[in-house]
């Protein structure tokens, strides 16, 4: 059997981790709003587009670390820096998308993203159902 783990292996890993992060560091009403936005993020993406989205969502953050909006912002942020490879020296995912994206990266953003929020979405439900 391969010991090589698939890229959706990898996402469920993060994804998982990432609402393990929520569930263990944020009060119960922030990681239930959480879970209530990542269930929604795919579509959002979807009707809206990546870079809206996450300009939303940054917009909502101010206040604090401990904000839904911000911890899904991160958490989308850094997995699709890390899976594209995308190298900002000071800035996150929209700065790279407002600054440097061309077409094709800013589709392949929306790829990974989506197929990342999925998983994300997934154990949102499972932890928070509502």
């Amino acid at each position: 059997m391969s010991q090589r783990r698939s890229l959706e292996q990898k996402r469920a890993e993060r994804a998982w981790a990432d609402v393990g992060q929520v569930k263990a560091k944020v009060n119960q009403d922030v990681a239930k709003k959480y879970g209530k936005l990542a269930r929604s993020a795919p579509a959002d993406i979807q009707a809206n587009g990546l870079g809206q989205t996450l300009a939303f969502w940054r917009a909502k953050s101010k206040g604090g670390n401990e904000n839904e909006h911000h911890l899904l912002f991160s958490h989308v942020s850094d997995w699709v820096k890390e899976q594209l490879k995308i190298n900002t020296a000071n800035g996150d995912l929209l700065t790279w998308i407002v600054g440097q994206a061309d077409t094709d990266g800013y589709r392949r953003a929306t790829t990974e993203a989506i197929a990342f929020l999925t998983w994300l979405k997934r154990f949102a439900e499972a932890e928070w159902p509502d």
